[in-house]
């Protein structure tokens, strides 16, 4: 009888305590993004690969070979005060972004430039949308404080909680204004980009990345607008979410 009763105590505290209370009995709400450009494209005379590892590459004839030009963010404009359906291009040393709407319609996708720019037509040559599977040191759940140097100094109100998916996404709680949305994200080098909703809308917001030992990251934002903030990473198991 003792032992059924510590049986019955442990399976209510594990309920009651559970990390995440946002999570239903099925686990992580989470649903990974299809990729809309896994796989290769023409434009012109000119073929682009999208691999599922996030990187992608530009050659003359269809059978390549590709070399490693560019990583790319997609997002499928999905969530609150969500920005377009959009692809993101990472490239060059140190790293430029450049940053397209796009639009498609059975093989054939436009990119609109957000920058002064003419539109590209891609027609698809191979491949098919799938889920991409991304390999970086970010990957898994932080608790991060974020400062903006133009308004003082860190406060427990800058609190937020972050989760980083190897299908290319990222989970951000902001705890003080009760802020709980998904953006996508690339990593290009220590250069890290994300973009989709919320305060990650109006433009790319763009940092550069150093981990600082002890499960600790240092990541500086760069971008101009928004207004660029520091963060401080630190590795959990098990991050805070929105109840």
């Amino acid at each position: 009888m003792k032992r059924r009763l510590l049986l019955v105590a442990l399976v209510i505290c594990l309920a009651a305590c559970k990390k995440e209370p946002d999570l239903p009995p099925g686990g992580d709400p989470h649903i990974p993004p299809v990729n809309s450009f896994i796989g290769v494209w023409k434009e012109g005379g000119q073929y682009w690969e999208f691999r599922r590892d996030g990187t992608g590459g530009r050659a003359a004839s269809q059978e390549g070979p590709f070399p490693n030009d560019f990583s790319f963010l997609f997002f499928d404009g999905k969530g609150t005060e969500a920005a377009p359906p959009s692809l993101l291009i990472l490239e060059g040393s140190p790293v430029t972004v450049n940053c397209y709407k796009f639009t498609i319609a059975g093989n054939g996708a436009t990119l609109t430039p957000v920058a002064t720019g003419s539109p590209i037509t891609l027609s698809r040559v191979s491949g098919e949308p799938q889920v991409v599977s991304l390999t970086n040191d970010l990957i898994g759940e932080w608790s991060a404080q974020w400062h903006l140097p133009s308004q003082g100094e860190h406060s427990s109100a800058l609190e937020w909680s972050i989760k980083y998916y190897a299908d290319g996404t990222v989970k951000v709680y902001h705890h003080a204004v009760g802020h709980q949305f998904e953006n996508a994200y690339a990593l290009r080098g220590n250069t890290l980009v994300i973009y989709g909703a919320w305060r990650f809308s109006i433009a790319p917001v763009t940092a550069n990345i150093s981990s600082q030992g002890n499960g600790k990251w240092q990541v500086n934002e760069t971008q101009s607008n928004p207004d660029p903030a520091d963060w401080v990473y630190t590795k959990v198991n098990a991050a805070k979410w929105k109840e």
